[in-house]
């Protein structure tokens, strides 16, 4: 439940981030929305990671706060790039009169609880990046480890490629020419014959 503080506040500003191409911004507006934030009023950064040094909404939206307004994300893993991180932007804020809200966690810093539970999730949040960074570099090596593909899948399948080296081996074509009938650089049909152990072109 909300305090009266945040509730009697001044404006609210919000920020959302997703970071990849594959999330949408969709559902965190929504949810600033349905909490009441104004479309103008929210700033995004869209397929941008915490860690990013470039975030031009997180720029923009600590441009738009002035004192007694209330800076808002949807979540705390939304918002920072670690829990120092995360304590000394809190500080800033609290050094400008502004307090902060997270609509998943339900945290008012304009209480010395709500500084408290802030800094739990923040704690919380960089364990769980740290867990799930842990798992993912497992999986991959035990993929690597058994010949698996990691990453995007390849542009060509293997018979593309041996019908494209037949091309340009056998048939005297141009590289340039059988990179564009099937939509590739030529970087990319050299690195595929070099993966099928072909002989380069």
């Amino acid at each position: 439940m909300l305090s009266s503080q945040l509730q009697d506040s001044g404006r609210k500003i919000g920020r959302a981030r997703v970071s990849t191409d594959e999330q949408t911004l969709y559902q965190h507006q929504d949810a600033l929305k349905r909490a009441g934030w104004k479309t103008q009023n929210i700033f995004y950064d869209d397929a941008t990671r915490a860690t990013a040094k470039n975030r031009e909404g997180l720029s923009k939206a600590m441009a738009a706060l002035k004192p007694g307004d209330v800076f808002v994300v949807v979540a705390i893993d939304r918002a920072f790039r670690s829990s120092l991180d995360g304590l000394k932007f809190l500080e800033g804020l609290d050094k400008e009169g502004i307090t902060f809200h997270s609509i998943y966690q339900q945290i008012d810093t304009g209480t010395p609880e709500g500084r408290k539970w802030f800094a739990y999730q923040l704690a919380d949040a960089e364990y769980e990046l740290a867990v799930i960074s842990r798992r993912t570099k497992e999986k991959m090596a035990a993929a690597k480890a058994r010949g698996q593909h990691l990453g995007r899948p390849f542009k060509l399948s293997k018979r593309s490629i041996y019908r494209a080296h037949m091309l340009v081996t056998e048939k005297g074509r141009d590289i340039d020419m059988v990179t564009k009938t099937y939509s590739v650089a030529p970087i990319t049909l050299k690195r595929a014959f070099e993966r099928l152990g072909l002989e380069a072109a």
